[in-house]
C-alpha cells in the first residue's frame, strides 16, 4: 500500500496567528473545515496541515497535549534554494522564528522554521545525485 497523502495534525495556541503561518507557507486555507477551533490548510496536493485548539486537540486524544517541546521535526521539498529562502522569509514574516542557521551542503540547502507554537519544520532543497557516496 502506497500512500498518498498526509495530514498533520497540530495544537496551537493561537488559531490565527498560526493560520497566518501556513497560508505565509503558500498554503491555501479550506473553509469546508475551518471554524473558531481549527483550521485546515493545503500544502499541496499531498500534504494538509489541520491546526487545532488545543481544547479542540484535546477531543482526539487521551494523552496530555505537548507545549514547548520539540516531538518532531516535518519536512517540506522545495525546487530551489531561492525557494526555500522565499518560503522561509515568508514564514518568519508571519510570526515563525528561526532556530538555527541555514545549512548548505553543496547538494543540499536547508532552513528550519518554526511556526508560532513551535513546531519545527525543514524546508530544504537537494540535487540527489550530487549527494557524496553516489554512485556516478
Amino acid at each position: 500500500m502506497a500512500f498518498t497523502q498526509i495530514y498533520v495534525n497540530l495544537p496551537v495556541i493561537d488559531l490565527d496567528a498560526s493560520t497566518a503561518f501556513y497560508v505565509a507557507l503558500g498554503g491555501v486555507l479550506n473553509p469546508q473545515f475551518t471554524d473558531e477551533t481549527s483550521a485546515q490548510v493545503a500544502l499541496g496536493e499531498a500534504v494538509t496541515v489541520q491546526i487545532m485548539t488545543h481544547e479542540q486537540f484535546s477531543q482526539f486524544t487521551s494523552r496530555p497535549v505537548a507545549s514547548g517541546a520539540i516531538e518532531s521535526i516535518l519536512a517540506l521539498p522545495a525546487e530551489s534554494k531561492e525557494e526555500v529562502d522565499r518560503l522561509a522569509d515568508a514564514a518568519l514574516k508571519a510570526g515563525g522564528s528561526e532556530p538555527r542557521p541555514p545549512q548548505d551542503m553543496g547538494w543540499l540547502y536547508n532552513r528550519a522554521v518554526d511556526d508560532p507554537d513551535g513546531h519545527s519544520w525543514e524546508l530544504l532543497s537537494f540535487d540527489a545525485s550530487a549527494m557524496p557516496g553516489t554512485p556516478k
